[in-house]
Formats: structure tokens, C-alpha cells, sequence
């Protein structure tokens, strides 16, 4: 089975969701396999920006099917808004297209409520994630195929208990959901998907059998795996290439591991960013890549490559292929710095390469960027002893160079 995977090698908003819809030309399957709608994959086509949350980036090929699988937690409001947006510009979200798993675990009013009021320290999303994949833990979760048959009640009413009681505890007279809108609320839901969601092992299984092009889509970014990551700093799903096989229940034989590393380095909310830059460069950045979360509008904080943690992200997954997002970006700023290695003291030290100034989009191939962007490129691929095979230079889905065929 030619199964590629396309994982954020930084802290997320690599540009993921760009490089899977330019590779799903190609899919029959695209997959996701974790998180949940605190991931952002923005895509624009023909001038029109999508912005995907929950379903992947392959629903703008009207070829794929596309799976949202069993490691990931869903937020039914959002996945149906969702759905409903691709619908009026025309996009077809039926159940032969969109396919859910069945025990993929549910984000519910509770979830979000208590994330929010308690998610602050570590920067969460507010969206819920967290406490969900906590109860899943807990065993009082809720799952798509327990909203399907309407045999949830008793889950809902522990999780209103047990978050009820927390909020009463930790944060005094916090307003929790109604109750009853809640089950109502997830009710109209099963019933609204009810077709779209099914046991994904046996679908998996003939797609491998059939030997069917599967293009696997992570969500965030390797350094906020929960277990290989920027610990606490991180989200609550495994987010690596080994944490892609625990999601979809199945074994899939990635041939192709593409690493997705944006030309600088951004993430959202708190934790350690040791090439983070403050001044004017950092706004500077921000503001030419429009670095604003697709999902919270959040203000990113921005700063050079950091190639001790890229060269980690890439060993652990052994990576094949390296896809740099956002070149276009580098465009004009000066010159290019890299930290190279962490010092005695803790600083970085880094490499300098010389600024370019050029319209990337033009470039039709490899050889046509200027010089400086071809030497500090080569110089990433042999870091990461990973092969480019893929350079995003601006934001539309023609302005691709396909350095190396990925199927």
C-alpha cells in the first residue's frame, strides 16, 4: 500500500494542511488520525481561503474519501458548522466522502466549559480537547457510536457531575451547561451524523488489501506530542508518526514520511522557545506570514529554525522527505539565521545565511531560487538527513515546487 504521512515537525501551523491538499491530487484515502478542532489547516484555492478544523484536507478533492479516526476527539457543533460551510461554497460532505470513527471520542459543552476556565496556564485552546481525552481516561467518555444509538445518557451524566463539582471547587460560582440542552444538543447531532459514522478497522483493512493510495494528515506538531514533547507544554494526543498507528487501530506501512517545517519557527501559548525574537525581526515575521492562529486568532509568537529540536523531531520519526512551508516569507527580511546548537549557557548559537529578495512564486523549479535560498535549503536537507521533496513559496495551492515526487 503507497501510504505517505505528512506530520508538523515544529509546534504546529507548519502549513500541513497546504501540503496534504497538493499531495491528496493524488489520494483515494486522506486520514486523520488525532487531536481535534484546536488544529487549524488553512488551504486556499483559486483565490478562496478554507479553513479546516476537524475534517481533512483531501474533502477540496472530490476523489478522496476522507476519515476523521478513532484517536481523535470530536466536537460535533463544530464538525457540523464545518460541514455545513464546505456545503454552501459547493464542496459535497456526504457520507460517501466523509467517513467517522465510530470510537472516536466526543468534546461535549463540558468539556469545553471547564477548559476554559482552567486551561489558561499552559495557553490551551479552550476548546474542550483536554478534559475529553481525560475523561476517555476516566471511562466516561463519550463516543460517536454511543451518539449514534442514543446510549450516552448515563456518560453525560457523569461528566456533568464530576466537571459540575470541579468548577464548584476550583472557580466558586462558575455557570456550567444545562443539562438537558446538552443531551438534546448531542441527540440532533447523532442524528445528523448518523450515517457518516462506522467501525474504521475493516475500511482500513481493504483500502491496504486493495493496495489504495492512503495519504495520513497529523494535527498539530511533533514538539507537542503529550509524551514527546514540550511537556506541559503540549496538547493531550500523541501527535508523531508511532502515535499515527495507536489512532487508527490498524497497521499501515508508511512508505513515505513527510516532515512538514515551516522556514521559521512560530508556536501559541506558553512553554520554552529558545530562538523566540521580541523585537521588530519577530513582528516583522508575524506580520509578512500573517502568523495568527486559524483556530483562536491568537497572535504567534515567532523566531528563527531551531535545529536541535528539528534534528530530534526528524530521528524519532525517521522522516524521509522534508516539505518547507512559508519561503515566500523570508523574502526581503535580511539575513537568514538558523541556531545551529545550544551553548554552555543555555543561548543558541547560530548560522547565518545571506538575504534574499525575490518574488519565490515565480520559480519554477529548484535551480530559479536565488542562490542564498537554494544553499540555506540544501543545508536543511542534509541537517535533517532527510530529502526535499516539496517548497511552499506563497499562500495559494499552485505555489508548490516539487523538488521529489512523494507517492
Amino acid at each position: 500500500m503507497p501510504a505517505t504521512i505528512v506530520i508538523g515537525a515544529q509546534w504546529g501551523d507548519e502549513g500541513k494542511g497546504k501540503i496534504v491538499d497538493v499531495l491528496s491530487h493524488d489520494a483515494d484515502l486522506v486520514v486523520r488520525f488525532g487531536g481535534g478542532a484546536n488544529a487549524g489547516h488553512t488551504i486556499w484555492v483559486g483565490g478562496n481561503k478554507f479553513v479546516l478544523h476537524l475534517i481533512p484536507s483531501g474533502i477540496l478533492r472530490q476523489r478522496c474519501i476522507n476519515i476523521i479516526g478513532g484517536g481523535c476527539v470530536i466536537d460535533v457543533a463544530s464538525l457540523l458548522s464545518e460541514m455545513a460551510g464546505l456545503r454552501a461554497v459547493g464542496v459535497t460532505v456526504g457520507p460517501d466522502r466523509l467517513l467517522l470513527a465510530e470510537n472516536a471520542h466526543v468534546v461535549t459543552a463540558y468539556h469545553r466549559a471547564i477548559d476554559q476556565l482552567s486551561g489558561g496556564k499552559i495557553g490551551t485552546t479552550g476548546r474542550g480537547i483536554g478534559p475529553a481525552y481525560a475523561d476517555k481516561a476516566r471511562r466516561i467518555g463519550i463516543r460517536l457510536g454511543d451518539l449514534r444509538d442514543d446510549a450516552f445518557e448515563a456518560n453525560l451524566g457523569a461528566q456533568a457531575e464530576f466537571h459540575g463539582a470541579t468548577a464548584k471547587a476550583l472557580h466558586g460560582d462558575a455557570p456550567m451547561p444545562d443539562f438537558d440542552q446538552v443531551l438534546d444538543d448531542l441527540r440532533a447531532a447523532g442524528r445528523q451524523l448518523h450515517d457518516h459514522i462506522c467501525d474504521l478497522v475493516p475500511v482500513l483493512v481493504r483500502a491496504r488489501q486493495q493496495n489504495l493510495r492512503a495519504l495520513f494528515e497529523g494535527a498539530q506538531g511533533v514538539l507537542l506530542d503529550i509524551d514527546h514533547g514540550t511537556y506541559p507544554f503540549v496538547t493531550s494526543s500523541n501527535t508523531t508518526v508511532a502515535g499515527a498507528l495507536g489512532g487508527l487501530g490498524v497497521h499501515m506501512p508508511f512508505e513515505t514520511r513527510i516532515g512538514v517545517v515551516k522556514a521559521y519557527s512560530t508556536r501559541v501559548g506558553n512553554g520554552p522557545f529558545p530562538t523566540e525574537l521580541h523585537g521588530p525581526e519577530g513582528e516583522q515575521l508575524r506580520t509578512k506570514g500573517q502568523e495568527y492562529g486559524a483556530t483562536t486568532g491568537r497572535p504567534r509568537r515567532c523566531g528563527w529554525l531551531d535545529l536541535p529540536q528539528l534534528r530530534r523531531a526528524f530521528a524519532m520519526n525517521a522522516f524521509t522527505h522534508v516539505a518547507v512551508t512559508k519561503l515566500d516569507v523570508l523574502s526581503g527580511l535580511g539575513p537568514i539565521r538558523v541556531a545551529v546548537e545550544e551553548n554552555a549557557d543555555g543561548t543558541m548559537h547560530y548560522e547565518e545565511f545571506g538575504a534574499f529578495d525575490a518574488d519565490l512564486t515565480a520559480a519554477r523549479s529548484f535551480g530559479e531560487l536565488p542562490p542564498s535560498c537554494q544553499q540555506l535549503l540544501r543545508f536543511l536537507e542534509s541537517q535533517l538527513e532527510a530529502r526535499l521533496a516539496m517548497l511552499s513559496t506563497g499562500p495559494g495551492r499552485d505555489d508548490v515546487l516539487d523538488v521529489e515526487h512523494a507517492w
